[in-house]
């Protein structure tokens, strides 16, 4: 099934009194929820990436296998892609949560869109800044307006907030209690960095295995770019870590190139040694 997602998110003074709004339909137009979401106090940053962290932590409670996210904001499109660096360390702890999650979907992809063809979405944040409490106008599952989506807790007056560290989506710790098991994650080489885009020269080895550290040599640029991916798959549940599919990583230096697959070892947390990896049975790994 593929799902059609609208986010928006907005603060009222930035920081302030902020709202998220979530629309999720079915590809044939069909609605599945419309909700409200009050966030407190935020930025207007902080309140987008809060927004899509809540669409998305509804999408898990529903089947589907591809959705597509439409945001009007332009940062947040780009960082979620890599082509924006997230350079604020509040906003980079909303990424990781939005990381983790979207590793549960099989397929996903985000676009920047007017503000204007996301006018319900807006609505709706809107309407949480006014009544400052979540608002469930719509949903398929009648559970949904009694389902906690996660405390926020006010942030404070710096120029990006994070109340996404009190969401329902843990803050990625690769030391987390979580881990049932020491857990390795295998990264390759996909593309090697064009002639001279790499200010550290070549990349130090194809292939290398992680458990807490990265290799001796490796890019800060490419280390930027892999470490939140790195730390959501060594955080997922203990029961899905086997399944979590080989994701793409690019570089966040334009001028490299470099691209990354990502994924769990195989039989580090149990599985079995034999088991393969979604790339080696020819499916498309999802880019992060």
């Amino acid at each position: 099934m593929r799902l059609i997602v609208h986010v928006d998110g907005g603060s009222r003074g930035n920081p302030g009194p902020a709202g998220a709004g979530v629309t999720i339909r079915s590809e044939d137009g069909t609605l599945i929820h419309e909700g409200a979401y009050f966030l407190g106090k935020q930025t207007n940053n902080g309140a987008e990436y809060l927004a899509l962290i809540r669409a998305l932590q509804r999408v898990q409670r529903r089947e589907a296998d591809t959705i597509t996210v439409f945001s009007d904001s332009e940062l947040l499109v780009r960082q979620v892609t890599g082509a924006y660096r997230v350079k604020s360390p509040k906003l980079a702890l909303l990424f990781e949560q939005v990381q983790f999650l979207l590793l549960k979907i099989p397929c996903w992809n985000i676009q920047h869109i007017p503000r204007e063809e996301n006018h319900r979405a807006d609505e709706l944040a809107n309407l949480a800044m006014d009544q400052q409490r979540d608002v469930i106008v719509f949903d398929t599952d009648p559970s949904a307006a009694k389902t906690p989506t996660g405390p926020i807790n006010e942030a404070d007056s710096e120029s990006e907030s994070t109340g996404g560290q009190a969401a329902a989506t843990p803050v990625l710790d690769a030391g987390g209690a979580n881990t049932d098991a020491v857990r390795a994650v295998r990264v390759t080489l996909a593309k090697a960095p064009r002639p001279n885009g790499c200010p550290a020269g070549a990349c130090p080895c194809e292939s290398f295995t992680v458990e807490h550290t990265l290799p001796e040599g490796l890019c800060i640029h490419a280390a930027h770019a892999l470490v939140p991916t790195i730390l959501a798959v060594l955080n997922t549940e203990p029961g899905e870590f086997a399944a979590v599919p080989t994701l793409t990583v690019r570089c966040m230096r334009p001028e490299c190139g470099a691209t990354f697959h990502v994924s769990p070892t195989r039989g580090s947390n149990g599985a079995a040694p034999g088991s393969t990896d979604k790339q080696a049975s020819g499916e498309t790994p999802p880019t992060v």
